[in-house]
């Protein structure tokens, strides 16, 4: 019954977000009418208390769901008597002079409760220049990967390299990512295992041990305690994404065969990488069970960064996208307020609603500082949060006021962009390519743009032109989008990436513009180096890429 109306409430905020997205033109219409006869600065003023007051209604809504279903009794925990399925799992690790931890994970690792033969430990050495390779190899049980260029190749990239050499390793169920830094427990992998057999991207929990902790050390601390015995838990219980966090992470090898990526390079890239596998209905699910343990002195906080966020929100929001709950709630979660800044509308809204008239009076107020003060308290008890805890808690929301305006990110962002209008990283070229509609060749033009990290291309002949629906993550993405609306309209666009001859190249970025061609391949069996080439090349020996099975291709050759 309970599980029920939590999923009833779900609904009734899903149903709410969209209709304040899609009929907010009506309700600034109905404000308007509501303000009639009242100064144009009062009524300003009522409007935009109206927005805080719908604003905190919904997060306060949102956050009792989430803290209510932490107290689910129908959830259960990871049982590994019931898997009689062991997953072939290799674990990641990235290190660059981690000697000091990176030898007790490998011995940790090597001491599983899961059977030797369905899992391998590959470690990856960054231009190490400690003696880590050397202890490791006296410990043995891993396969080293030892990178010496003159500079660190980086976590992002050089696990990026690592994949492209083992993800085409036979019977291999999943791979798990982890910090060189943690430490884990004997049943680590039977966890992961356990929530690979319903998950296709999975989550694990950090748990920071003090050691010798300053009073910023204790505030992080506290907080990302209460993140996950409240929040993701929460979100786990009703099945709602969470970020990925390299630094534990389980993906399935079946969505790294279709992404051909991933994307570790900070924060901000882990949480656009989050966004593109819930588009893609690959769902990051937070499982508590999976528990990985650091020292404070080795924990790096990593957060994305508020400007990011907004950025994010503005180039995946679409209103196509509405139609799929988990990413629209995702979405907006981005929106999730600081709670000082919370409190104060709160404030705000009673102290203004006690003495005017408003359109949501008094009691409405005081209703929803209630519901907001005994969803947080018990969400305090739930976390186990007692009197020295909850003051750490309590000072998190100035640290992240701080970072605003203290370190000035989102200030110093308004004025550089008042400054210098070109602020923002705009990368664009152009390439001539050939369309046929089946009987004859058009010479056409293709753009290809990156702003800020997002891309989009724009197809152009003559005086006309056809943009992408949306910015993407990846390059290819908006290339394939591109062939996709010209194909509607009885068009094929003739490059590489439409072309059966060619295959992705795993080159360490999302954009995966690279690639091979291997015309050379089904000429020559016996040919063991495959030419590079690029999305939007072409050349004369074009073949749909439908046409994808040598002897598909063999004929096609022999009958055009």
């Amino acid at each position: 019954m309970f599980t029920f109306f939590i999923q009833i409430l779900i609904k009734i905020y899903n149903i709410l977000i969209l209709f304040l997205v899609q009929n907010w033109k009506i309700l600034f219409v109905f404000f308007t009418i509501m303000v009639k006869g009242e100064s144009m600065i009062n009524g300003l003023i009522i409007f935009i208390l109206a927005l805080c007051f719908l604003y905190t209604a919904i997060f306060t809504v949102y956050f009792a769901v989430i803290v209510a279903s932490n107290f689910l009794n129908s959830r259960k925990k990871i049982d590994n008597s019931e898997v009689n399925v062991y997953k072939n799992l290799i674990v990641i690790i990235y290190s660059h002079n981690n000697e000091k931890t990176i030898v007790n994970l490998l011995e940790q690792l090597n001491k599983q409760n899961y059977p030797h033969s369905n899992y391998q430990i590959h470690i990856i050495l960054d231009t190490c220049t400690d003696d880590s390779s050397n202890k490791l190899e006296f410990v043995g049980g891993a396969k080293l990967w030892r990178l010496t260029d003159d500079t660190p190749l980086g976590r992002d990239k050089a696990i990026s390299w690592l994949l492209e050499n083992i993800l085409s390793f036979k019977k291999v169920d999943g791979y798990v990512f982890l910090n060189a830094n943690r430490n884990v427990k004997s049943d680590f992998l039977l966890n992961i295992n356990k929530a690979l057999q319903k998950n296709d991207v999975v989550v694990g929990s950090t748990q920071i041990i003090p050691e010798n902790a300053q009073f910023n050390d204790n505030v992080w601390l506290n907080v990302n305690e209460y993140n996950t015995n409240i929040m993701k838990s929460g979100r786990s219980n009703l099945g709602l994404a969470v970020p990925i966090d390299s630094d534990i992470t389980a993906i399935s090898h079946e969505v790294l065969e279709k992404l051909r990526c991933i994307d570790f390079k900070d924060a901000n890239a882990e949480l656009k990488y989050s966004f593109l596998l819930v588009k893609v209905n690959y769902i990051p699910k937070f499982i508590p069970e999976i528990k990985t343990y650091v020292s404070s002195k080795d924990y790096e906080l990593r957060r994305p960064s508020f400007k990011f966020k907004m950025d994010l929100f503005a180039h995946c929001f679409n209103f196509k996208s509405l139609s799929n709950f988990k990413f629209t709630e995702f979405l907006f979660s981005l929106f999730k307020p600081n709670p000082i800044v919370l409190i104060a509308m709160l404030l705000v809204l009673l102290t203004y609603s006690f003495h005017y008239y408003f359109l949501f009076d008094f009691p409405w107020n005081v209703f929803l500082a209630v519901v907001l003060a005994l969803s947080f308290a018990l969400s305090v008890y739930k976390s186990q949060l007692y009197v020295k805890p909850l003051l750490y808690l309590t000072a998190c929301p100035f640290y992240t006021l701080a970072d605003i305006f203290g370190e000035n990110k989102l200030i110093k962002s308004i004025l550089t962009n008042v400054r210098k209008k070109q602020n923002r990283k705009i990368e664009k070229i152009t390439v001539p390519i050939n369309v046929t509609n089946g009987r004859s060749v058009f010479p056409c033009r293709l753009e290809l743009i990156s702003e800020d990290g997002f891309k989009k291309a724009v197809f152009r002949y003559r005086n006309k032109k056809q943009s992408t629906q949306q910015s993407y993550v990846r390059m290819c993405d908006a290339v394939k989008n591109i062939s996709d609306i010209l194909a509607q309209h009885g068009f094929r666009i003739k490059i590489c990436q439409s072309c059966a001859y060619f295959s992705p190249k795993i080159d360490g970025t999302n954009n995966m513009i690279k690639g091979y061609c291997n015309k050379k391949a089904v000429d020559d069996s016996n040919c063991d180096e495959l030419p590079e080439t690029i999305l939007w090349g072409t050349c004369e020996n074009f073949i749909p890429e439908e046409v994808n099975k040598v002897i598909d291709i063999s004929n096609y050759i022999k009958n055009r």
